[in-house]
């Protein structure tokens, strides 16, 4: 008889570090990553983008690795080594074959560890960042993204790009990087999530020296985590001249946080508003009327706010049309009682896209890591299906009036100055809103 296979299994160590795994023995492939547990929210004013720049410089080599040989040893097995960094946490992301699990294991403690920081990868980085930041400020939909972040949370950290600014970058110090980085990247504040053809016993032991109680440089006793509350989101209606071909317009409300007891009916409610081809605003802004080519709706949870918004590229003397669209669909889950079949629909599609990405090692290992950091506790794809499958059409209308409040958004619109006449014409929703450019 076979031994019963346990696919989840979780450790923590005695120095705080976190091991999870899930086993899937029927893949060639494994997915690690190291979740830190610090992104933008955690910067000081002075320190506004360094943890997207610390993400930079750990590719950048160790005392036995240079930059070129961590390269070179990903592609020679023709696996990927990537990171990336979000509002609350940094990732760094290996995905190799399951016989390259030692080789993945060693890039990663080694440049946990051993980062040297070299000054001059470190000069030519802080280049390469700004020129990142220059990109963004000439994609106006990346741009727009950021503005409205800024214009929902003010000055809270939440509201600054993760990037940092031309000016943050510019005067950031190696000495800032170095002290960042031995301040928050210690053992306690890390989760390694593995995800594939794997055994958890076998990263027990590749694990073991990122187990040691002390490790180079971090001081002791280690400094207390803080991210300062997020605040309410705020209303109105900004408008940034750019010179643009197109209005990128972006309508906002506050969200849900990500352990909110109703995330499942608003990612239900922004399928049907603007999550894929067949949504309420796809259908009839782009397919019906022609007004946009890009129109989508998306949730940006975070842990104790959210926010819930749609983006739409429409030209100058659709931007009205378009904002009504929206609302009128938004009016319609507020006022309306889905029916049990539409809904089965919205959770048909939910639940087909978690299923399908259970097959993809880099989205389990990333889900797995997630549940663990904001929710504390593992589900499997199969238990959030039945979640889903728990929503009401009583649910749904009632999370709709909660989220949904017509007198409590946010507007932004990125684009040419608009004329007297749009102006006039925006007048119904300008009144409602604080409006300024």
């Amino acid at each position: 008889m076979k031994p019963r296979v346990t696919p989840f299994k979780k450790t923590v160590f005695s120095n705080g570090l976190t091991l999870l795994s899930e086993r899937q023995p029927g893949f060639r492939s494994i997915s690690v990553g190291v979740w830190v547990k610090v992104g933008t929210r955690h910067e000081a004013p002075r320190e506004a983008g360094i943890s997207h720049f610390l993400e930079h410089m750990l590719f950048k080599g160790t005392p036995t690795r240079s930059a070129l040989d961590i390269a070179r040893q990903v592609d020679q097995v023709g696996g990927d080594f990537n990171a990336f960094t979000s509002r609350e946490n940094t990732c760094f992301h290996i995905l190799m074959l399951d016989r390259d699990l030692k080789l993945a294991m060693d890039i990663l403690n080694d440049v946990l560890l051993n980062s040297n920081f070299d000054a001059e990868e470190y000069d030519r980085e802080k280049r390469v960042i700004l020129q990142e930041i220059a990109m963004v400020d000439e994609s106006p939909e990346e741009l727009a993204h950021d503005l409205f972040l800024e214009m929902a949370y003010g000055t809270h950290p939440l509201g600054r790009p993760i990037l940092g600014t031309e000016t943050s970058v510019k005067r950031m110090r190696r000495a800032d990087l170095i002290r960042f980085f031995r301040r928050y990247y210690r053992p306690e504040n890390i989760v390694v999530s593995v995800s594939g053809n794997v055994k958890h016993s076998e990263l027990e032991k590749l694990l073991k020296p990122l187990t040691k109680r002390d490790w180079p440089g971090r001081p002791h006793p280690a400094r207390a985590m803080t991210a300062k509350k997020a605040p309410p989101i705020r209303e109105g209606f900004v408008w940034i001249e750019r010179p643009t071909e197109q209005v990128h317009l972006i309508w906002g409300i506050p969200g849900t946080e990500y352990a909110s007891d109703d995330r499942f009916a608003a990612l239900l409610l922004n399928i049907y508003l603007g999550g894929g081809m067949s949504s309420a605003l796809f259908q009839e802004i782009r397919e019906k009327q022609g007004l946009a080519y890009t129109i989508y709706s998306f949730l940006s949870p975070f842990v104790d706010t959210g926010l819930f918004t749609v983006y739409v590229a429409t030209q100058m003397q659709h931007v009205l049309v378009c904002l009504k669209l929206i609302e009128e669909s938004a009016e319609k889950l507020r006022s309306e009682l889905m029916s049990k079949e539409e809904l089965q629909t919205l959770k048909d599609n939910l639940k087909g896209s978690i299923l399908l990405a259970s097959d993809d090692v880099e989205s389990r290992m990333s889900s797995i890591a997630k549940n663990e950091i904001f929710l504390g506790k593992y589900n499997s794809p199969d238990e959030v299906c039945r979640l889903i499958d728990r929503v009401t059409p009583h649910d749904l209308r009632r999370v709709a009036r909660k989220l949904l409040v017509s007198d409590q958004r946010s507007l932004l619109a990125v684009g040419p100055k608009p004329s007297k006449k749009i102006v006039t014409k925006l007048q119904p929703v300008l009144r409602r809103l604080n409006y300024r450019t």
